[in-house]
């Protein structure tokens, strides 16, 4: 990966401990980074440290970080915000932890304790206390999620709680295609309607 735009760098002496002490150093960062000469983020941050010479080569960003995914036209299609992150080079996984805030390529938010993104496989996995908003109005809640970025599938084998369209349902194990916008629950524990009369004025 490649980045352009960086501010405050700062270099450490080759006498280190590359586990410990960054590779370099950048203070109050919005950069764009490229992979395979397409322009894939952009990244904004207080600080930014960088391991190459660590056994596993990574970035961390103990401050916290927005990272923006980006088009081919600069425009914003999907953001993360998290309280710190962490970026493993070889392995080209993103993690989040604390406060972490997606806004979805297909316009959904997600809040969640950790997230996890694999730019392998494409695939975000969001755990604990995971409350999805959908643009159809639906909330969702449940303690994992799994989304894949490609076929725009959302799926899961734990609890889930959903909510919206005059009805509850909950159950274990589901999915749901972008799409179709509909969803499949394999155990389910109940349908309830809701009576929203009852909120409205007489």
């Amino acid at each position: 990966m490649t980045s352009c735009g960086e501010e405050g760098i700062k270099k450490t002496a080759s006498d280190h401990d590359p586990e410990k002490v960054p590779t370099v150093t950048t203070h109050d960062v919005q950069t764009i980074v490229s992979d395979s000469g397409r322009t894939r983020y952009r990244i904004t941050t207080k600080l930014w440290n960088i391991y190459n010479e660590a056994k596993v080569p990574h970035w961390t960003f103990p401050n916290g970080v927005v990272a923006d995914e980006l088009d081919d036209k600069f425009q914003n299609t999907a953001s993360l915000i998290c309280d710190s992150g962490y970026y493993d080079i070889p392995k080209r996984m993103w993690s989040a932890v604390g406060n972490v805030r997606l806004s979805m390529r297909s316009g959904d938010r997600i809040l969640c304790d950790r997230m996890y993104y694999d730019e392998n496989t494409a695939v975000v996995n969001c755990m604990d206390h995971v409350r999805i908003t959908r643009t159809s109005g639906d909330k969702i809640e449940t303690n994992q999620m799994f989304y894949n970025t490609k076929t725009h599938r959302t799926y899961g084998d734990t609890f889930i709680h959903i909510e919206g369209s005059g009805r509850v349902i909950e159950g274990y194990g589901y999915e749901y295609w972008d799409n179709d916008k509909r969803y499949v629950v394999r155990r389910v524990q109940g349908i309830f309607p809701i009576d929203d009369s009852r909120f409205r004025p007489h």
